[in-house]
This record gives structure tokens, C-alpha cells and sequence, in this order.
């Protein structure tokens, strides 16, 4: 037979020239971090069969393996439970919350399957009319429906939003003067010309016979509120924001809406 080596005398039989055993998992693991995370607990020669489950079960090895009380049986004497119950039995069975019947529930078989021939509502009476169930169209109200709010532009400009208040910036905190009782009006007030009235004069006002303004000169007057909600001056004519400019167009989006029906 030839021979890549012929001067070679010393002849071996082993495959790769050692009689060692060779490791193998899971017996015997590396000495290294891929070693340790395939570390299995246990012994590998215990089987199923290794455990006295028959002798470690029984009524025997519960009493002698679980503390009770030394002081003995006679009257008074022990305080322990004669008969402790095994904590994996303290558990309610699948019987013990189901309602005892008699006599069991009968259905009665549909014709078609799966109740696809069920109707989703019920039945009205013949006997009912339409008094006691009126219909959507049944009341008649004397107020316009489906209303819009307004906006004010033109072709190809801006649409701006038209409110029913005018929202008055008055810089370093000034605020207006009522023109009828002299206080500063709280909340929303009517404005003209540099002129102001509180809410309650303009109504006084409005409502009187005596009064000094005629109907026509308090028409004019439209309503405006103080900035004091939206920004803060802080004695100056500067602005800070207290709401963002999108709660600012919901708001006036909302006073708009509700004032088409208030």
C-alpha cells in the first residue's frame, strides 16, 4: 500500500493519537461562559422512576413530617389540628360555584344554523301606537336646524372665523371703565366708541324708558372680553401665552357654535 510517510516506524491505532474520554454535553461541560449558561440543574443518572412517590404521599409521611403540637391528645392539651389539610387542596373544586338544577335546560333546535335566522330586534306589539312611541318627526320646534358658522373673507384671501366677542387686548394691565357705575366690569362687557358698560347697566339701559341713551345709540354696541384669559401683559406691552393658539381657535370655534342656538 503506499504511503505518503515511508520512513515512519511507530504505528498507532487511536484516532487522533489520544485514549482519553472524550466530553461530551450534557455530562460535561466547557470551563467557559457557553459552559455555564448551559448548566443543568440536577443529577443526569435520576429518572422518573428514582422517587418514592408512593411512600412520601402517603397519610403516615404527612403526620411525621409536619410540626404539630407536643403537649398531646387529652382534653385542652392540643391546639393543633388533628387533621391539617394539605395546602394543595385548599382550593375550591369546578362544581362549587355552579347552581344546583333539577332538572337540566332544554333547547330547542333551529332550522337554521349557527341562529343566522334570528331577528336582532324584538318584536313590537300590536297593540302599542304611536302616541306612546312617537317617532323622530313627531315634535315639531320653531328653530332652524342645520346651522353654520359664519366667516368672514374674500375670494382667494384668509377666511377669518366671525365671533359673537370681540377679544380686546388692553396693554400694561390697563382695564376699561364702566361709563354708567364707574367699576371695572367682570367678564364679558359692551364697548362703543371708547364707551363701556358693564353687562347689568347695559341692560338697565337697554330695558328702561327713562334712560338717557335712545335704543338705536345702545344697538351699536358690541361685545368684548379682557385678554386676561388667553395672555398675560404683566404691566408691559409685551405678550405671554397661557393657551396655545390651537385651544385658542377651539374656544372661539365653540363660543360660535353655541351662539347660533344660546
Amino acid at each position: 500500500m503506499f504511503s505518503l510517510y515511508p520512513n515512519e516506524t511507530n504505528k498507532t491505532n487511536v484516532s487522533f493519537g489520544t485514549t482519553l474520554d472524550r466530553p461530551m454535553l450534557p455530562l460535561k461541560l466547557p470551563q467557559n461562559r457557553f459552559g455555564n449558561q448551559l448548566t443543568v440543574g440536577g443529577s443526569p443518572q435520576t429518572g422518573p422512576g428514582c422517587y418514592d412517590n408512593a411512600e412520601a404521599s402517603t397519610f403516615v409521611y404527612e403526620m411525621e413530617q409536619k410540626p404539630v403540637c407536643l403537649r398531646g391528645y387529652s382534653l385542652g392539651a392540643r391546639t393543633a389540628a388533628r387533621f391539617p389539610k394539605p395546602s394543595h387542596m385548599d382550593v375550591p373544586g369546578p362544581p362549587t360555584h355552579q347552581a344546583i338544577i333539577s332538572k337540566p335546560k332544554e333547547f330547542v333546535p333551529d332550522v337554521k344554523p349557527f341562529l343566522v335566522g334570528v331577528k336582532r330586534l324584538p318584536e313590537e306589539s300590536k297593540t302599542s301606537t304611536s302616541s306612546e312611541k312617537p317617532g323622530p318627526g313627531t315634535y315639531e320646534h320653531d328653530v332652524s336646524t342645520n346651522r353654520q358658522v359664519k366667516y368672514h373673507g374674500t375670494f382667494g384671501g384668509p377666511q377669518t372665523l366671525i365671533t359673537p366677542v370681540k377679544i380686546k387686548c388692553n396693554d400694561y394691565g390697563e382695564k376699561d371703565i364702566c361709563n354708567s357705575c364707574k367699576n371695572h366690569p367682570v367678564g364679558d362687557y359692551y364697548e362703543y366708541k371708547k364707551k363701556h358698560f358693564c353687562r347689568k347697566c347695559y341692560n338697565q339701559h337697554l330695558e328702561s324708558t327713562r334712560s338717557k341713551y335712545p335704543k338705536s345709540y345702545l344697538q351699536k354696541f358690541y361685545k368684548v372680553r379682557d385678554c386676561s384669559l388667553i395672555h398675560d401683559h404683566e404691566g408691559t406691552n409685551a405678550k405671554l401665552m397661557l393657551k396655545t393658539e390651537k385651544d385658542i381657535r377651539k374656544q372661539r370655534f365653540r363660543e360660535a357654535y353655541m351662539n347660533l342656538y344660546f
